[in-house]
């Protein structure tokens, strides 16, 4: 599970700093929740040392995405306010929030809306996470009490169901602040268990949504969408696509390719599904690096690039990234779709989209492993 949450952090990169923070030494962070009127205010303040500023990263319940505020001492209280203030740039953001701290952690103060109307705030401490069906996720990956406050908040809408195997079904599901759809399967076969998979795709489903919510001030706008590319009893596979806008560069796109047992929910290795060795060699471990590696680097990539550069002469010329050297193909991003094996780069730009690099499984046929008798669809 581990797994699967790291290659869609590393997918995303999300950026942990925000762009306002001072390079301190953080002696103290505060959790505190309150109301704003109806909504409720979950706020992250850095205490940096004797410092007089402080920085403050906050969400409303209704709209989870992080804003950030710089703080600076007032007389006994602190005024937060957008940074767009402190480096004296054209206002996007009007509010702001001064709060003085009182008794037992709890803080008081009011909060200046964008049309300049105070409202008065009482803030406590955060103590306790409300309770969800989601609270593993945060524990797995031992988030502070502002992040599992925000995914105990998230909200799931089954939109849609479409059929595909005998007996099984996928089920959409929808958080609308995001606009981040992803799938769960249902199967009514007694013998093909789903739970475990589901476990796993609602882990990556968290996971993409917690990168959306995450504050990156240069980010405009990123879509993430799913397509799913293959499916039989034995494995799902699929390839999640983000389309991101950032301020001052071009549109980017990138893609990150997902092949899943349907029993375990684990990801399935490259060499669980097609082995170039010699039948009678033994196939190194997934968890063997240096002897995967070794295969990878001398077996399997010169293979794929014959055979890639075999159906596909004139696009394997391209050096742009590498597409034209054998070493760049030991340790490829793979899905499974219905006509063959689908290659492609962990992300990296437009190098990660390789839709045409496909090997037909007729030209494979001598090399898949029987588990998962892979074969082309309609």
């Amino acid at each position: 599970m581990r797994y699967i949450l790291v290659l869609i952090l590393a997918y995303f990169a999300p950026s942990f700093m925000n762009s306002g923070e001072i390079l301190a030494h953080i002696s103290k962070i505060i959790y505190l929740q309150g109301k704003v009127g109806e909504r409720t205010l979950v706020i992250k303040m850095m205490c940096y040392d004797e410092s007089p500023i402080r920085d403050m990263t906050y969400f409303f319940d209704d709209a989870k995405k992080d804003c950030f505020f710089k703080g600076r001492i007032m007389g006994n209280a602190w005024r937060f306010y957008p940074e767009s203030v402190a480096a004296n740039k054209a206002l996007e953001n009007k509010e702001e929030l001064l709060i003085a701290e009182s008794k037992n952690g709890f803080w008081k103060g009011y909060w200046l809306d964008s049309s300049g109307k105070k409202i008065n705030i009482n803030l406590n401490p955060i103590l306790n996470i409300p309770t969800s069906k989601y609270n593993y996720f945060s524990q797995m990956n031992d988030f502070d009490s502002y992040e599992a406050y925000k995914i105990s908040k998230i909200n799931l809408t089954k939109t849609k169901t479409a059929k595909t195997l005998k007996n099984v079904s996928i089920d959409w599901f929808l958080e609308k602040e995001s606009g981040i759809s992803f799938f769960r399967l249902r199967s009514l076969n007694k013998n093909l268990k789903v739970d475990s998979l589901n476990v796993a795709l609602e882990t990556m489903h968290l996971a993409l949504l917690q990168n959306y919510y995450h504050l990156k001030p240069d980010r405009k706008e990123l879509i993430v969408s799913t397509e799913l590319l293959y499916l039989t009893k034995d494995l799902i596979s699929f390839k999640i696509i983000s389309n991101s806008i950032i301020k001052g560069q071009n549109p980017s796109k990138s893609q990150q390719l997902v092949t899943l047992d349907i029993q375990s929910g684990k990801q399935i290795d490259l060499e669980s599904l097609v082995w170039f060795g010699k039948k009678t060699a033994k196939k190194p471990s997934a968890n063997d690096v240096q002897e995967t590696f070794e295969y990878r680097k001398y077996v399997f990539a010169s293979k794929i690039f014959s055979m890639l550069k075999t159906l596909y002469p004139d696009k394997m010329k391209n050096t742009v990234c590498g597409l034209n050297k054998v070493d760049t193909w030991a340790i490829p991003a793979y899905a499974v779709t219905k006509k063959g094996l689908l290659l492609g780069f962990f992300p990296s730009g437009n190098c990660s989209i390789l839709d045409w690099a496909i090997i037909p499984y007729k030209s494979l046929t001598p090399y898949l492993e029987k588990k998962y008798s892979l074969t082309a669809m309609n």
